[in-house]
């Protein structure tokens, strides 16, 4: 139990998404890291660009990189980062349909006079990625879905939809 304590203590006092966490330590090739510096790129690279105590977030995740992830894949026989890669976006979706990303889709159909839909190309395509979250990328705007699937807005976080959207 205390292999998690650490870093699900400094993702909540960081406030990081935990989905993005997972999904982006996945995708960190643990193996290829040889230095303190390297390890702190990673976790640097892995939390928001926005966290809070930003310093702090990247020296405990990196030294919980080097110290304890790493032990536990060598002990696990998991020292085979691209396998890895593979389970972890097995379980780890992309993409995550979020209230704020609910909210712009509501706006962006939305007629002139509130009455039908105005243009639904943005709906279909938040539809196609929340029915495939696991997929890489949807064939859509790159820029869009990669916003979609980044850091939550500092704006929009906590944000909920009213039952009248």
């Amino acid at each position: 139990m205390d292999f998690f304590t650490d870093v699900l203590s400094m993702l909540e006092d960081i406030y990081c998404d935990f989905n993005h966490f997972f999904y982006r330590l996945g995708n960190t090739p643990i193996f290829s890291l040889n230095s303190k510096e390297e390890y702190s790129r990673a976790a640097e690279h892995i939390l928001p660009a926005d966290t809070q105590n930003k310093e702090e977030g990247i020296e405990t995740l990196a030294t919980w990189l080097e110290t304890k992830y790493r032990h536990r894949l060598e002990e696990e026989g998991s020292t085979n980062d691209r396998d890895r890669r593979d389970r972890m976006s097995k379980v780890n979706p992309k993409f995550i349909l979020r209230q704020w990303v609910l909210q712009e889709v509501i706006e962006n159909t939305k007629s002139e006079r509130e009455v039908g839909v105005q243009d639904k190309t943005l709906l279909d395509h938040v539809l196609k990625m929340a029915l495939e979250p696991f997929k890489e990328e949807w064939g859509g705007d790159m820029r869009e879905e990669a916003r979609f699937c980044g850091d939550v807005p500092k704006t929009d976080r906590g944000f909920q939809c009213s039952c009248s959207s």
